[in-house]
């Protein structure tokens, strides 16, 4: 709390006028985040461009400002903050509605495979899961990002070599 204190340039107490503690402030700053990653998904679903490229930017989306967040760091909430760790697994798994219209968009107009979206959904929430709850990620040395970008393109892609 000291440290966010000192970064807003305000005295702690101050900080415990609006929040009765770090568990608090971390589930309002979780709620506040999430709800500025759903404004971004309304942005980019409100876009021109393909269906695919909308799945793949939609699926990942984060607001820019978000960039220099290190992610990473979050793997310690569910250990500290089992509360705050359960808060943010409802926020990983619900409105999902938005990417699945569009996927089933891609579907019935035939540029996307009809798969299981349940299984996509699953294999999605569970690769976000662990990569802020583990130091799998800090451990190899890839930046959350790096992670999410690789992650699409190996759902969006597959893995087999392109044989054209």
């Amino acid at each position: 709390m000291l440290d966010v204190a000192n970064d807003l340039h305000i005295a702690k107490k101050t900080i415990y006028q609006f929040y009765s503690g770090k568990e608090e402030l971390l589930t309002a700053m979780l709620d506040t985040g999430f709800a500025r990653i759903h404004a971004r998904k309304k942005e980019i679903l409100d876009q021109d461009i393909s269906i695919p490229e909308k799945i793949q930017q939609v699926m990942i989306a984060m607001p820019d400002s978000f960039e220099v967040i290190d992610f990473r760091q979050l793997s310690d909430l569910k250990e500290k903050y089992p509360k705050v760790y359960a808060r943010l697994r409802r926020h990983l798994e619900t409105d999902w509605e938005p990417v699945i219209n569009e996927i089933q968009k891609g579907i019935d107009a035939g540029v996307v495979r009809n798969i299981s979206i349940p299984v996509l959904r699953t294999m999605v929430t569970a690769s976000f899961e662990t990569f802020l709850s583990t130091n799998v990620l800090k451990s190899e040395g890839i930046q959350y990002n790096d992670a999410l970008n690789q992650m699409m393109d190996i759902i969006m892609n597959g893995i087999a070599e392109d044989k054209k």
